[in-house]
């Protein structure tokens, strides 16, 4: 059994290979530059890796994709889209984009948010372009990261598949800043001030442990992915920990009261035994 992954978008089919078709009206939306709408376009006629050669571009067209998931959220989440279970063929998903274009825009953010997070992490050490080069400035978590804390606090149902990535990247983000994920000599380029990242992470895992407060198996789904990347980081373990979150995780694991069935699936619960070990380090 593996942990689990995070899943792919139901509109994936409407950008894949091609980038999102947005029309004048949404462009206009989401406050797009003509030279920021051909920046996304190169980015998608490239492979991600050639994207990311850079720093500087790098830094850029990370800032962009947090313009389009700021702006497609600014009314809270979408009409349609988000309430999609299921993947729709690329005819349905395009046609998604003038039925629901926040939404197609919200889900096409977050996920090359998470491709392009995904990317670096994989890099070698010592690499030119890191998560620190690409989202700190002068050591600074840059201010465009509260863009992902707000699609986690979305109103209404929410939108499942823009949560979970918005928190795993967030989560990815926030422990590049954390001096124990850092390794080798700090040039001025890659040093993260763990400071600015202080605050975030605190945000972050009070958002989780609220979801576990829930004995919904969707509020578990949500956050699973991202507790398990944080469990790798001692800092984030020890917030958690002070958070309540052994509590929280214990809750779900133990067995349901009489006439009552549990809703925790075998594989969460195989993914809330890890977290717990993992905790056993720092408690």
């Amino acid at each position: 059994m593996s942990l689990s992954t995070l899943p792919q978008s139901p509109v994936l089919a409407g950008w894949q290979g091609q980038g999102v078709r947005w029309d004048e009206a949404c462009l206009q939306k989401l406050r797009l530059t003509p030279q920021e709408k051909r920046a996304l376009t190169a980015v998608e006629a490239n492979p991600i890796d050639y994207t990311l050669n850079n720093s500087e571009d790098a830094a850029a067209i990370c800032r962009i994709v947090l313009k389009v998931l700021s702006e497609s959220n600014a009314s809270g989440p979408s009409s349609r889209v988000s309430r999609l279970s299921g993947s729709l063929s690329q005819i349905e998903a395009r046609q998604m984009l003038t039925a629901d274009p926040m939404g197609v825009s919200c889900h096409y953010a977050v996920s090359k948010l998470c491709d392009i997070v995904l990317c670096l992490k994989e890099k070698k050490a010592g690499s030119a372009v890191t998560i620190g080069s690409t989202f700190y400035s002068d050591g600074n978590l840059i201010d465009e990261w509260r863009a992902l804390l707000r699609v986690l606090h979305l109103g209404g149902s929410g939108d499942a598949f823009a949560q979970r990535g918005a928190a795993y990247c967030l989560a990815s983000i926030l422990m590049a800043a954390c001096p124990s994920q850092q390794s080798g000599a700090r040039t001025k380029e890659h040093d993260c001030s763990s400071r600015s990242a202080e605050e975030p992470l605190q945000a972050l895992i009070s958002w989780i442990t609220s979801q576990l407060q829930s004995s919904s198996s969707l509020s578990l789904s949500l956050v699973t992915p991202t507790l398990i990347a944080l469990m790798s980081c001692p800092e984030a373990r020890i917030v958690f920990s002070n958070s309540g979150g052994i509590g929280y995780l214990s809750r779900h694991l133990r067995n349901p009261r009489a006439g009552h069935k549990s809703t925790v699936t075998v594989q969460q619960m195989y993914e809330l035994c890890f977290c717990l070990w993992a905790l056993t380090y720092e408690c």
